[in-house]
């Protein structure tokens, strides 16, 4: 396969893995694939650490796991092969009731900087005959997992946000100047006078270390155009902090 057919697999694969990874995460899901925890960070002195895959379904399940280079170019979440990781198993079977530590291993010294990948893990269609016919829905989970680099300094996620318009469009871009990846959410625009305006509830996006991501905001121009600030909650804080906002982008 080209370079190129490759590359255009991954963002499909990975395009795909963004609306699975939302369904298995949904708590109307009751049974079937879970993984736990839903983010993995390997320190420096760490050449290896685990993530449990369980089965809390009535029928045996199959699952395959395949880890991606993840960054963050011309606002696009982009994801290529890599040999940075490896996954044991990369396959694996699991009983009803049954659990399986899958482990994270780095192949390489730690990296300079911290560098960003996504684990894949996809509940295979069932191979039994007499499953209906036609379209088979498995779970997707995509996992973000992290290098950091050696040193005692603790690294922090440094953030500059910009606003801009494509007609009635609002586009909020965040550039992370830090060493750290920022996971953004519940994310809300304070007016003028202090009200309120719900952007995102629950997770909105990542901003990796050392780059720039741009959203689309469901939120009108004409609110978005007065004066205000943005507040959010930073990997997973408990108070909410406010995003530095650069002028507006013409």
């Amino acid at each position: 396969m080209s370079g190129r057919r490759l590359a255009h697999a991954v963002r499909a694969a990975l395009a795909i893995a963004a609306v699975w990874g939302a369904l298995a995460m949904a708590p109307a899901v009751a049974a079937g694939l879970q993984v736990t925890p839903t983010t993995l960070t390997l320190q420096a002195k760490q050449s290896a650490d685990g993530l449990w895959l369980s089965n809390t379904g009535s029928k045996p399940l199959q699952a395959q796991v395949r880890v991606y280079r993840w960054t963050q170019e011309n606002d696009q979440e982009r994801y290529e092969a890599t040999r940075a990781l490896a996954i044991s198993p990369p396959m694996l079977e699991l009983a009803p009731g049954a659990r399986q530590l899958l482990r994270v291993i780095r192949l390489g010294a730690p990296p300079a900087a911290e560098e960003s990948y996504r684990l894949i893990v996809d509940e295979l269609p069932p191979g039994d005959q007499d499953r209906p016919a036609g379209l088979q829905f498995v779970l997707r989970y995509s996992v973000p997992v992290f290098l950091a680099p050696p040193g005692d300094a603790a690294l922090a996620p440094e953030l500059r946000a910009q606003l801009s318009f494509e007609g009635e469009q609002a586009r909020l871009s965040v550039h992370n100047r830090g060493g750290q990846h920022a996971q953004l959410a519940d994310l809300v625009f304070v007016d003028a006078q202090g009200g309120r305006h719900a952007i995102a509830s629950g997770l909105f996006g990542y901003a990796l270390a050392g780059q720039r991501m741009r959203w689309p905001l469901a939120a009108p121009a004409e609110l978005l155009r007065g004066p205000g600030t943005f507040k959010a909650r930073i990997n997973g804080e408990s108070t909410e902090r406010t995003l530095a906002l650069d002028p507006p982008a013409r």
